[in-house]
């Protein structure tokens, strides 16, 4: 069928796994749901989980959040509806911590040292979707539709007009961090959607105003990457985190910003099962 994952697709990388729920890296490119006939995260894990285990039936791929297409990293999967339900409340709850790396083209305002002036920045929006388009827009607090989106921002390095930016999403908006970072004047590379230029010029052959078929607004890659994501157990309500590292395209970004990449990534992982804001 052309919804299942055909034997030329790579199995996704399995994070960890229990009997109620698995972490996994999904790749970039790759939707997190998409309609028949196109492939995701949901159809390829399905087939993957029916192969392995040679499962009679369909598997359950419950999923309490997603990942836009050209977002990388971390994704929770629930493996049945209990287990769905329990982490839907901690979404809703805001008791998941999210982290991302963002790669922008832009440089923050810094201080005589050349140095940011602050080491932290707190992005408050509000935030709708465009009628009939799958895009998100800023917008007035009384506008129709209008949702509060906040993240914390912190550039970790700045090369050749490019920022690294460790991000802490606070809610969970569409494209929240895209359109946030677009509207300071901060695209990420590989949007397109939102004015961003290409990511090392490997992207889809598109147009810049190219929205994907699928409804999603979203391209083949993008230099997003969901780094640590920190839950609670559902059974047992032990915190849990886990770490991606990004995708070898972020390779060719400047090597100070590789640095301090690698730097973020080696310390999520040293401080797994700890939530960072609560140190």
């Amino acid at each position: 069928m052309a919804d299942e994952a055909t034997p030329e697709s790579p199995p996704l990388a399995i994070l960890h796994e229990e009997s109620h729920f698995m972490l996994l890296d999904k790749p970039a490119g790759l939707f997190t749901q998409a309609a028949p006939g196109i492939e995701s995260v949901q159809t390829r894990l399905s087939e993957q989980i029916k192969r392995r285990d040679q499962h009679s039936g369909v598997p359950f791929v419950g999923l309490p959040h997603r990942l836009d297409r050209g977002t990388s990293g971390v994704i929770l999967i629930a493996l049945n509806q209990r287990a769905l339900s329990r982490f839907g409340e901690q979404f809703h709850s805001r008791k998941i911590g999210k982290y991302y790396l963002a790669a922008v083209v832009g440089q923050f305002p810094t201080d005589p040292t050349n140095e940011p002036a602050t080491k932290h920045y707190e992005w408050s929006d509000y935030v709708r979707k465009v009628t009939d388009r799958p895009l998100a827009e800023i917008c007035d607090a009384a506008a129709e539709g209008a949702k509060l989106a906040q993240l914390t921002a912190e550039p970790l390095a700045s090369a050749s007009g490019v920022t690294l930016l460790l991000i802490k999403l606070h809610t969970g908006r569409m494209h929240q961090i895209r359109i946030q970072a677009a509207s300071r004047g901060m695209r990420i590379l590989g949007d397109l959607a939102y004015g961003g230029p290409e990511f090392f010029d490997i992207q889809d052959e598109v147009e810049a105003e190219a929205i994907d078929e699928s409804g999603d607004g979203d391209l083949a890659s993008m230099a997003l990457h969901a780094l640590r994501l920190e839950i609670r157990h559902p059974q047992t309500a032990k915190q849990m985190a886990f770490t991606a590292s990004p995708p070898a395209i972020w390779d060719n970004l400047p090597r100070e910003l590789r640095v301090a990449m690698a730097e973020c990534v080696d310390r999520s992982r040293r401080e797994n099962n700890i939530a960072w804001d609560k140190k």
